[in-house]
């Protein structure tokens, strides 16, 4: 008989979208099912920025600081549900490359959950986006979670 897979460290890659505040949500329902560490990573993107934003230091700074405040937000309400261990990853560069490359390994997680898509960005969507890459790259299980829309919106 096949015994349902439970695991002890849940990673979960997390932006301001609302996919990203969806994955959390869902990690966090994980972690607990499991009594598992949680993991919350947030990737800043410098390739987001406009060129302008990225000659300018302060700007850089600013959307470095928002970033790692917001992890700091996500792990007090991930703790506020109940999740016994928390901790934060705060890392710069391509998000799935980063994710699969280096915190996996870093964090030795068992399972990572992902939005579907972070930005509506169409080109992401119809090319591959990062869930794709971390789905198709990952040595550990991934929960891609898409949160569904109605067909007038």
């Amino acid at each position: 008989m096949v015994k349902e897979k439970s695991f002890k460290h849940v990673l979960v890659a997390v932006d301001e979208s609302e996919q990203g505040q969806f994955a959390l949500v869902n990690a966090i329902h994980q972690a607990m099912e499991d009594q598992a560490r949680l993991t919350i990573v947030s990737v800043f993107e410098p390739e987001s920025m406009n060129v302008a934003d990225l000659l300018d230091h302060d700007s850089v700074e600013d959307a470095q600081k928002r970033v790692e405040d917001n992890l700091q937000t996500w792990a007090k309400q991930a703790e506020k549900a109940g999740v016994e261990k928390v901790d934060v990853i705060y890392a710069d560069g391509n998000p799935g490359e980063v994710i699969v490359n280096d915190v996996i390994p870093q964090s030795k997680a068992d399972l990572v959950v992902v939005g579907a898509h972070s930005k509506n960005n169409f080109a992401r969507q119809y090319f591959g986006s990062q869930a794709s890459y971390i789905a198709n790259r990952a040595p550990i299980s991934v929960l891609v979670v898409r949160q569904a829309h109605d067909k007038d919106e």
